[in-house]
């Protein structure tokens, strides 16, 4: 840690500009003590390191016990010089006694920063957020850098910690703050649209520590025909993936929709194309999008006689009773507000009712108009999500992939 107190109750910072003899006077003269267990602590002052306050061998039943990385400590130290540049009154390491918290940094007003490099538990992470949301904080999380996986310039492999501290970006899509302190720079991943649990689509912006306002990065909304998130021939490689080892999962999940595709006359290889298509508001569900739309044409669509009526509430419903039987898995997003997956069944019907499955007569109210198609073989099945694809770009019915092919 970079914060301790002297016998005397004075605070200590490592960055306030002390020099090794006066930090190790103070330590003869007052001694080092802990902010959180008030126990004895000892100065780091080396010549390769960053300066550092650490317990004395023995101390135990104290949460900052554990100690700090170099690689953390360095990004704190930069992240603090930063913020000092833009925010007079910003803190190092405050302790809030109400919750009993300590964020790396405080920017006034109500906006404590975490630098978390480590993975902690979901639980962990939910306690801290939702302590500082009690006291009318807004909590910012920025990740280390070593933590992002990059597949390729626009495909990165995310954790389900790393989710746990996603943001609602101008783009009305999940973005989230990585920051590499060996390189003094941040990266900016935005636009995120889930392909699996763990492997998205996104925008990568890197920005230079210098020029970070510690505020999210304005993205454009993004609208019809403008330039596609992402390589729509991208998009169709996965779904080719989809189809090749849809049969091999075991899951619970998977079980059940096997079953529901072969009681249709079908098998899961060959859902529907009008199935696993990118809408905006999946990234609240943890499953691929071809698992939560087969759900709902198999149980909420394709049972229904041409020409009835379908609401978006028993849509909705269905939905929310798979998710109560852990069909499905609602991503935990504890930093997104009012969001959760109604919006994406909602957009997913409009979807349908522009490839001629539904027509909207009410204001969450549809009517079926035909059945999905069941491709027969693979190459039928290929043949159909090209071709369901390249309708979609080319009357920009997505914001997702509108754009060209």
């Amino acid at each position: 840690m970079l914060v301790a107190y002297l016998d005397n109750g004075i605070r200590i910072s490592l960055l306030a500009g002390y020099t090794k003899e006066e930090l190790r006077e103070m330590q003869r003269n007052n001694g080092f003590y802990c902010p959180e267990c008030r126990s004895r602590m000892q100065i780091k002052a080396g010549t390769m390191k960053i300066w550092h306050f650490s317990h004395l061998p023995g101390a135990s039943e104290c949460s900052l016990l554990k100690g700090e990385s170099m690689y953390h400590l360095l990004g704190k130290k930069l992240l603090y010089e930063q913020a000092s540049r833009r925010f007079p009154n910003v803190q190092l390491e405050p302790f809030f006694p109400d919750i009993s918290q300590r964020p790396d940094l405080f920017i006034p007003a109500n906006s404590p920063v975490e630098f978390q490099c480590s993975t902690i538990s979901s639980a962990l992470f939910m306690e801290r957020t939702k302590g500082y949301i009690s006291m009318g904080m807004s909590p910012k999380w920025i990740l280390g850098r070593k933590r992002l996986k990059i597949l390729t310039p626009v495909t990165f492999q995310l954790s389900s910690f790393d989710w746990l501290t996603a943001n609602l970006s101008s783009s009305q899509l999940p973005s989230l703050t990585y920051f590499c302190p060996e390189e003094a720079n941040l990266l900016y991943l935005s636009s995120i649209v889930p392909v699996t649990s763990t492997r998205v689509y996104g925008n990568l912006l890197q920005i230079p520590l210098e020029k970070y306002t510690f505020h999210d990065i304005p993205i454009p909304i993004f609208k019809k025909s403008s330039k596609p998130l992402f390589p729509v021939t991208s998009w169709l490689h996965t779904k080719k993936q989809w189809r090749l080892h849809a049969f091999k999962q075991n899951h619970p999940t998977f079980y059940y929709l096997k079953k529901l595709f072969l009681q249709n006359g079908s098998a899961i290889t060959y859902f529907p194309s009008e199935a696993g298509m990118p809408v905006m508001g999946s990234y609240t569900l943890i499953e691929p999008s071809y698992v939560w739309q087969s759900y709902l044409l198999l149980l909420c669509i394709i049972p229904v006689k041409i020409g009835a009526p379908i609401s978006y509430s028993r849509v909705y419903n269905s939905i929310q009773k798979l998710v109560e039987k852990k069909m499905l898995t609602t991503r935990q997003l504890p930093l997104i507000k009012n969001i959760d997956y109604s919006h994406a069944v909602l957009n997913y019907l409009e979807l349908l009712c522009a490839y001629g499955i539904l027509k909207q007569v009410g204001e969450a109210v549809f009517t079926k108009i035909r059945n999905p198609v069941f491709p027969s073989t693979m190459d039928s099945a290929l043949k159909n999500d090209y071709l369901i694809m390249q309708f979609s770009v080319k009357h920009g019915l997505n914001a997702l992939f509108s754009g060209k092919m």
